[in-house]
């Protein structure tokens, strides 16, 4: 919000300096709601007809307040626009974002959301309303805005220590502050402060989100049975919370009980198919599973919901083909790549996934020049550094292979292990592609020499860091990357090794410019990783120390 911070417990709004942003279909709606807005002081509105509007308006000017229909007509939906804006991080945690619908159905959508909005109203509304419910947010967030502040500056302990003082200044802001801070503990790695603060907030009233950070606590400290036990007795009595079957799945898959997994999936679907990445997990569990006609299913409706969300990628397609593929349902794959050609070709990734995909069907069709033609594209796409993910790799060394292409095989295999030499799951499959071939023997060759080096490389700098000598360690760690510049682990032990070593020595300009290279990699290979909060502060810390800013903000 605008202007400096307003003194604590001061209610006072200052609507006319508030930016506001209308987004519908409806050019009579856009102007009612803008002159609803009117009514109590917002006059600063800009509008926008549909989602693709709104985020050029947000891109190019920060808002206060959003009021979003929920139905936008052909393309994204509200709900879908909001996940895009939290996502990217286009708006920040101090906008308000509201959702306007007619349709009552939307307290279903809502409820099942893995993002909602701050809150939303069902028309016809009046004027009247909408102030109160605006004025209880804009004051609600007027109070974290300290927390928010810290947050956004990645300083996640000052956060935490303003959500202390809230709760002593501000008690009415209990509860929520309760939870931030618990989102916070967690995202920082403090997992056993965040168990006991969900301990007390259950002890206090046992609302289902307290419940499930403190399952979600457990997971992250690896107590997997007690948070099965927590997760369970959760849905139990609150089986519309869609968001404890996702991790129950996950933790279902750290037991290795990937059928059980599949199983809460498809009960988390059941109750909400609409969100994209219940699906996209639920096709990957059913396909490792076996499961073809599940998997196509879920890879389906991944696409079909999310058509117009930013959570589906090139990878999608790759996915709902490789299934048809499996199923011999050549026909079915032709069509998938037809349908969304225009999508595919629009970027080098989706050439990729065409590339590889079109070979292996024309493989399987027994036409042998044009799956050649698609390899040879598809090696021309990977000679100017593009990849895809490490399913569709493999899918191209099975390709290669069909088609007496041994040595491109091999080096597509040899990559993927690099990249994913503690991956069971993944090297398992390469073992599989080399089996079914007839080349067991040249396969355990080189799965063993491509992961070889790299853990030796690994471990050597692991151990040489616990030993105190954390330049060499960081050498090793750095060749490592090299030889596997897409394996999250390594990357992450390389920024820990690095970030030590300039604790121990000083500054090296360097090293930390390495060190950021290497933590932007993890984080594009595995968001959410639990190491990577710590990892963000420690180099924070460092740079403050040091008195050096970001070359790129």
């Amino acid at each position: 919000m605008n202007g400096n911070p307003a003194p604590s417990g001061d209610t006072r709004i200052d609507f006319g300096a508030l930016r506001a942003l209308v987004v519908d279909d409806s050019p009579g709606m856009r102007n009612a709601l803008r002159l609803t807005l009117s009514n109590f002081g917002i006059t600063k509105v800009q509008m926008a007809a549909n989602a693709s509007e709104a985020i050029f308006h947000i891109r190019n000017k920060p808002y206060d307040f959003i009021l979003c229909d929920f139905n936008l007509g052909e393309g994204r939906d509200g709900q879908q626009l909001l996940e895009e804006l939290r996502h990217s991080n286009l708006i920040s945690l101090e906008t308000v974002f509201m959702m306007v619908t007619a349709e009552s159905f939307y307290e279903k959508v809502v409820a099942t959301a893995e993002l909602a909005p701050d809150d939303y109203m069902i028309k016809p509304f009046s004027a009247e309303v909408l102030c109160s419910r605006l004025v209880a947010i804009l004051l609600r967030k007027r109070a974290f805005g300290e927390a928010y502040r810290h947050f956004v500056a990645q300083d996640l302990d000052a956060a935490i220590e303003a959500c202390d003082t809230l709760m002593r200044e501000q008690p009415r802001y209990l509860i929520d502050a309760l939870r931030f801070k618990g989102e916070l503990l967690i995202a920082r790695g403090r997992f056993d402060e965040a168990e006991a603060l969900y301990q007390q907030v259950i002890g206090m009233r046992a609302v289902p989100w307290a419940r499930l950070g403190l399952a979600r606590s457990l997971h992250m400290l690896q107590k997997e049975d007690a948070a099965e036990e927590e997760l369970r007795d959760v849905l139990g009595r609150a089986p519309e919370m869609v968001a404890a079957y996702d991790l129950l799945a996950d933790v279902c898959l750290a037991k290795k009980d990937s059928a059980a997994a599949q199983e809460v999936l498809q009960q988390g679907v059941a109750i909400s198919g609409r969100t994209v990445r219940r699906q996209q997990k639920l096709g990957e569990v059913a396909l490792a599973n076996g499961d073809l006609d599940t998997a196509r299913t879920a890879c389906t409706q991944a696409i079909e919901k999310g058509r117009h969300s930013i959570f589906i990628t090139p990878t999608d397609y790759g996915n709902l083909c490789r299934v048809q593929l499996a199923q011999g349902d050549l026909k079915a794959v032709a069509n998938t790549l037809k349908f969304n050609k225009r999508t595919l070709e629009a970027t080098p990734e989706g050439q990729l996934v065409m590339a590889v995909t079109q070979s292996a069907a024309l493989t399987q069709e027994g036409k042998p020049a044009e799956a050649a033609r698609n390899l040879d594209a598809a090696a021309s796409l990977r000679a100017t550094g593009i990849r895809g993910d490490p399913h569709l790799m493999l899918d191209l060394a099975n390709a290669c292979m069909a088609n007496g292409r041994l040595d491109e095989a091999d080096a597509v295999v040899a990559e993927v292990a690099r990249n994913a030499h503690d991956s069971d799951a993944l090297l398992d499959k390469a073992r599989k592609i080399y089996t079914d071939a007839g080349r067991t023997d040249a396969g355990t060759s080189v799965l063993a020499s491509a992961t070889a080096d790299v853990r030796k490389l690994n471990n050597e700098g692991v151990v040489l860091a616990q030993k105190g000598d954390f330049r060499t360690a960081a050498e090793k760690l750095l060749t490592a990357c090299e030889s596997a510049p897409f394996n999250p682990r390594i990357s992450m032990n390389t920024v820990w090794v690095i970030l030590k070593l300039i604790d121990q020595a000083g500054m090296d300009e360097k090293m930390i410019e390495a060190a950021r290279h290497q933590l932007g990699e993890a984080e594009r290979q595995a968001p959410g990783h639990p190491r990577l909060a710590g990892l963000r502060l420690h180099l924070k810390d460092v740079e403050n120390r040091f008195g050096i800013k970001r070359k790129h903000a």
